[in-house]
């Protein structure tokens, strides 16, 4: 009786799969309903104090302390071109669940590494050796970790990468692991508090960022988070890299190696479209440089790689951090360039996708005595998306029109995800031409796509969960990658 009810299960499971598949097609029949029911693995769901080993260049001997009792580096001291290099021992908070493992150097106030266990892949970049930079900044300097950073008072980095920060382990529980990393900035007396947390089921690091002033005078300031993507598993950014804002148009910086950008508008404007831009892509950054957003349409940046088919995304409250500023090294770095920035001659480099709390690095935000800011954030891996038309905290998503007319629908989700409906309705009809029920879904290597064809140019996409309308969309175009122009670059 056992083995017979063992083969109508099989059977089942297997008549399951098929009809998910032929359904994923809609035909002259008409629409197909989709239900997606899977049930999400169990996993690990830790907190662990470990030490870690960093190459870096042999500085220290270098540092002195300002007025501020800011470090600096005395570059008089510091050989720049032959540097050492010596290995740091490093306190860090490995948070770790089923679907992540992010590594924290709380004192530094950092994620560190941030790995995608469904494809195994390292979404950060992480350098050969961690590398001493000159700086504009009011330090005159810069250590180059990788992982990512949240920085003030002002742009380039700020000051607060460079103090020590307060740490302590505010949570530990079966349903929820939280870190608290508190700074306070010695030039004007801010106090930022970063709490980061992961839940057992979701595939995101929340961060929770309140910024105080609790000084009796008004204070302006700028505050940056600058996560160094490497999205894909390699170490470093891929060929066919997207620099993914939802934004219309972006804005050349006035700044001298920016200038090269200016030639992929007609007139020359600083003001440019973004949406066809090949600065869109790595392949068009024919040099180093930085674009900020000109205005963000929605709460969500990202860095995907075509040729892993992986991204990672950002999404947070865009009316409290309307900022987005691009920097990469361009398409083809010279050997001394690549060394320069990650301690290794053949590295491709990175993206830095910066978010600020105020929309360009010209501009500041004001609080007053006793008042703060603060908001919540999530950063999660996603992949076999090709690509990003929208994200928030549960899911990414994509709705494509292929040039053969066919429609797909896209969704890797943040994690264990329930009562999610995609519905595609025609806008002429209101009639229905595809309907996927997810209850429950989760990240795993294999992510489904839903097709159908429909001679009707712009049908919509809602998606809802728990009732509630989340985003409606018109299909966008396949990615079209600009030609490689890295004869053109000149670092």
């Amino acid at each position: 009786m056992k083995k017979q009810l063992k083969l109508i299960t099989v059977i089942c499971g297997f008549a399951f799969i098929i009809a998910l598949v032929i359904s994923c097609k809609t035909t002259d029949r008409g629409p197909r309903i989709i239900h997606v029911d899977e049930i999400p693995p169990d996993g690990t769901f830790q907190l662990t104090q470990v030490k870690i080993d960093v190459a870096c260049v042999d500085f220290e001997h270098a540092i002195v302390r300002d007025e501020l009792d800011y470090p600096r580096v005395d570059f008089r001291r510091f050989d720049r071109e032959n540097p050492g290099r010596v290995i740091k021992t490093l306190d860090a908070i490995v948070l770790e669940n089923k679907y992540i493992r992010l590594t924290l150097l709380p004192d530094k106030g950092k994620p560190y590494s941030f790995v995608y266990k469904v494809t195994g892949h390292e979404e950060l970049f992480i350098p050969t050796v961690a590398q001493v930079f000159g700086s504009p900044n009011r330090l005159g300097w810069w250590y180059g970790l990788g992982g990512v950073e949240y920085t003030m008072p002002d742009e380039e980095h700020g000051d607060t990468w460079a103090a020590d920060w307060e740490w302590k382990i505010v949570e530990d529980s079966p349903g929820r692991k939280t870190i608290s990393m508190k700074v306070r900035e010695l030039r004007h007396g801010l106090i930022e508090i970063i709490d980061v947390s992961i839940v057992p089921d979701k595939a995101h690091y929340e961060a929770a960022v309140r910024i105080e002033n609790p000084t009796d005078k008004p204070i302006d300031f700028q505050h940056w988070i600058n996560p160094m993507w490497a999205p894909g598993g390699r170490g470093e950014i891929t060929i066919h890299t997207e620099f993914i804002m939802p934004t219309r148009n972006c804005y050349v910086t006035e700044r001298s190696f920016n200038e090269w950008m200016l030639a992929y508008d007609p007139k020359g404007s600083r003001i440019q479209s973004y949406g066809d831009s090949p600065l869109r892509f790595l392949l068009g950054w024919k040099n180093i440089g930085d674009l900020l957003a000109w205005k963000l349409e929605h709460g969500f940046y990202s860095a995907f790689s075509h040729d892993e088919d992986e991204g990672i995304v950002r999404v947070f409250p865009k009316e409290k951090n309307p900022g987005c500023n691009i920097w990469a090294w361009g398409i083809d770095p010279k050997p001394e360039t690549r060394k320069h920035f990650s301690g290794s001659e053949t590295c491709m480099g990175y993206v830095e996708m910066w978010g600020g709390i105020t929309r360009g690095f010209d501009e500041y935000y004001r609080l007053n005595p006793g008042e703060a800011i603060s908001w919540v954030e999530w950063m999660f891996p996603y992949h076999q998306t090709d690509g990003l038309h929208f994200a928030n905290q549960d899911f990414a998503v994509t709705f494509t029109r292929l040039p053969t007319g066919e429609y797909v629908v896209k969704l890797c989700p943040s994690g264990d995800l329930r009562n999610v409906q995609c519905q595609v309705i025609s806008t002429k009809t209101r009639e229905s031409l595809l309907h996927v029920f997810f209850d429950p879904f989760y990240p795993k290597k294999k992510i489904p796509k839903f097709s159908f064809e429909s001679p009707e140019e712009a049908p919509e996409l809602i998606i809802v969960k728990n009732g509630m309308e989340v985003v409606r969309m018109t299909a966008g175009k396949p990615p079209k990658f600009p030609e490689a122009t890295p004869d053109d670059n000149t670092l």
